[in-house]
């Protein structure tokens, strides 16, 4: 099976494309503050699924699920950051966090499922 055809990547994929056009709206005067984490994060995102399932389950691919599960509650602070410096609006971080929620169940089923296959 190629990573494309992963429900949780293309969340993932979906929940960086959004972060990517929400970031486009911070103020210039960020500059490589909070932007820049933010992109990192959700660039890391569909990255350590891929590793993740590109491996024979086991701790190695666990490892880099967990690396992602974290990832996906980094992204969500630096949402609710973004709201508070007024950078977005409440519609935005709620819309954000909507496709964030789909990509967070999906990769915690997933990393259920790796664990009963380990």
């Amino acid at each position: 099976m190629k990573v494309t055809e992963l429900d949780v990547w293309n969340a993932a994929m979906d929940l960086a494309e959004k972060s990517y056009r929400l970031v486009e709206k911070f103020p210039e005067s960020d500059g490589m503050g909070l932007s820049f984490h933010f992109r990192k994060a959700v660039t890391h995102l569909p990255a350590n699924i891929s590793a993740a399932a590109s491996r024979k389950y086991g701790r190695e691919s666990l490892s880099y699920l967990f690396d992602a599960k974290g990832e996906i509650y980094e992204i969500e602070s630096m949402t609710y950051l973004a709201e508070r410096l007024n950078y977005i609006s409440l519609d935005e971080r709620d819309e954000h966090l909507e496709v964030l929620d789909t990509a967070r169940k999906l990769l915690f089923g997933f990393i259920k499922y790796y664990k009963k296959a380990s």
